[in-house]
């Protein structure tokens, strides 16, 4: 066991969390669990498996992060989804990095798939996230949407061995209601900070996200999966300008669009 908390957020996730907790085993003695209202299953499965569950009022992603950050019994902090398993390399890493060194933080690289399928190429190919690092070093940014870590100046950052497994969907339905959902949450999040909808990024930025992913991120090589996620990452695009154009013609201030 080392002295690194992990830290999940997790609501309704009983269908997958198991998995994600079997792949930490005799990794640590400090799962901490933020639910944020399950319904389901997924409190009575995180006990059962040795974690500590906290209950947590949801007030957007970073905020809510930053108070199970404050839950974690350790110093070092891992922070997971609950649908983002750690492969063997991974935990031999975790196993063995220095605890010495708080001025270093870790990325972490994806292998995200939708049902069984790896998706290699294009944007989900890509993907590494900051996912470990001292908490004294640094927090999230308060964003209800697309948060990111916030680390102090002069913070090392590097890139873990291993992989986190992210299953993001089951089916191309479940990936189609996350685009929509997400892309009303961030077009809320622009308007709130001022953005503007122009020509570029209503007409020409989801073409041009299409072929980032699909030709010059090599998604073709996905086959059609690779076409489909191209096509989802330019839809998304479109949706969330489209939507933020909606909310700027409204005429509402966003404080009345909050409450």
């Amino acid at each position: 066991m080392r002295p690194i908390s992990v830290v999940i957020i997790a609501k309704n996730e009983a269908h997958i969390i198991g998995e994600t907790l079997k792949s930490l085993h005799g990794f640590t003695d400090d799962i901490v669990i933020g639910d944020t209202g399950s319904t389901d299953k997924t409190v009575e499965k995180a006990e059962s498996m040795g974690c500590r569950v906290e209950r947590l009022a949801w007030e957007g992603f970073g905020k809510t992060k930053n108070k199970a950050l404050a839950l974690a019994k350790y110093e070092w902090v891992l922070f997971l989804d609950a649908d983002e398993a750690i492969d063997a390399t991974l935990l031999n890493f975790l196993l063995q990095f220095p605890l010495d060194d708080v001025r270093t933080a870790y990325k972490i690289r994806f292998k995200n798939f939708i049902g069984k399928k790896w998706i290699r190429y294009g944007e989900w190919g890509r993907e590494r996230k900051i996912k470990l690092f001292h908490r004294s070093m640094g927090q999230w940014d308060n964003t209800e949407v697309h948060e990111k870590i916030i680390l102090h100046a002069g913070i090392n950052l590097r890139v873990a061995d291993g992989f986190l497994l992210h299953y993001l969907m089951n089916n191309l339905h479940e990936y189609a209601e996350k685009m929509n959902r997400y892309a009303e949450l961030v077009a809320h999040k622009y308007y709130r900070a001022g953005k503007k909808a122009g020509w570029f990024k209503l007409y020409l930025y989801p073409s041009y996200q299409f072929i980032v992913n699909y030709i010059f991120w090599l998604g073709f090589l996905d086959g059609r999966l690779g076409f489909i996620t191209s096509f989802f990452s330019s839809y998304y695009a479109f949706l969330k300008y489209h939507r933020l154009k909606e909310l700027i013609e409204s005429g509402k201030t966003a404080t009345e669009f909050a409450k």
